[in-house]
């Protein structure tokens, strides 16, 4: 795989992009039980139960209504989304996630939002 731009990318709900968004993260992680027994010198470990979570950012637009608003309905009402983290045009980790959000406005600036989410069930890679 070649170096990317990150530019390319988007955060989505299923197909619709969330508008005004321009940074993303997604972390991933395998919990890991130590296995070793009396007598072996090196730790060895066996992995778990996974778990992915992640957060995206920009500027809030309440005109968005399949991103931004969908995002606002779906952290107040306790839903899950289906969200979609593209690395460019066609490729993406996507999974079911439940809403967070953090907003906030400045007297001199835009209205800014950070959602985290946090996955329910697999991640997949298409």
């Amino acid at each position: 795989m070649a170096i990317m731009a990150g530019n390319a990318g988007s955060f989505r709900l299923s197909t619709n992009v969330v508008a005004e968004i321009d940074n993303w993260t997604l972390d991933v992680s395998t919990g890991l039980e130590e296995t070793q027994a009396f007598g072996d010198v090196w730790k060895e470990r066996s992995a778990t139960i996974r778990e992915w979570s992640g957060s995206a950012s920009g500027r809030f637009d309440d005109t968005d209504t399949n991103g931004h608003v969908a995002m606002q309905t779906a952290f107040l009402g306790g839903t899950s989304v289906a969200a979609r983290f593209y690395i460019d045009g066609t490729n993406y980790y996507s999974g079911t996630a439940f809403v967070q959000a953090s907003i906030a406005a400045a007297e001199n600036g835009l209205i800014t939002v950070n959602y985290t989410v946090t996955g329910t069930g697999a991640l997949t890679y298409a």
